[in-house]
């Protein structure tokens, strides 16, 4: 059997994009707006509480951050901190 995971979808604001348990699987990250740009995942239903991950993306980098699974317990939520980024979060 394969497994599988769930996406968010493309991000491009602060979003909530699940509540409860689950695990972080990947995060997906472009800069789109021509500058520097920052984005964190909270453990949370807000952007608040237990930080997870923070990525800063330099203009136009794109990448992919392994999170390996990370377990959230409360839910996961997306924050664009600062500049714009085009990101989707896959989760299980």
């Amino acid at each position: 059997m394969v497994a599988g995971c769930r996406s968010s979808g493309v991000l491009t604001a602060d979003k909530l994009i699940v509540t409860g348990q689950v695990k972080l699987i990947s995060i997906h990250a472009t800069e789109v707006g021509g500058a520097a740009a920052v984005i964190k995942i909270f453990d949370n239903t807000a952007a608040s509480g237990k930080e997870v991950a923070r990525i800063t993306l330099a203009a136009n980098q794109t990448i992919e951050f392994d999170m390996h699974g990370v377990l959230c317990m409360t839910g996961i939520y997306f924050k664009e901190v600062s500049g714009a980024v085009a990101a989707s979060v896959e989760f299980a």
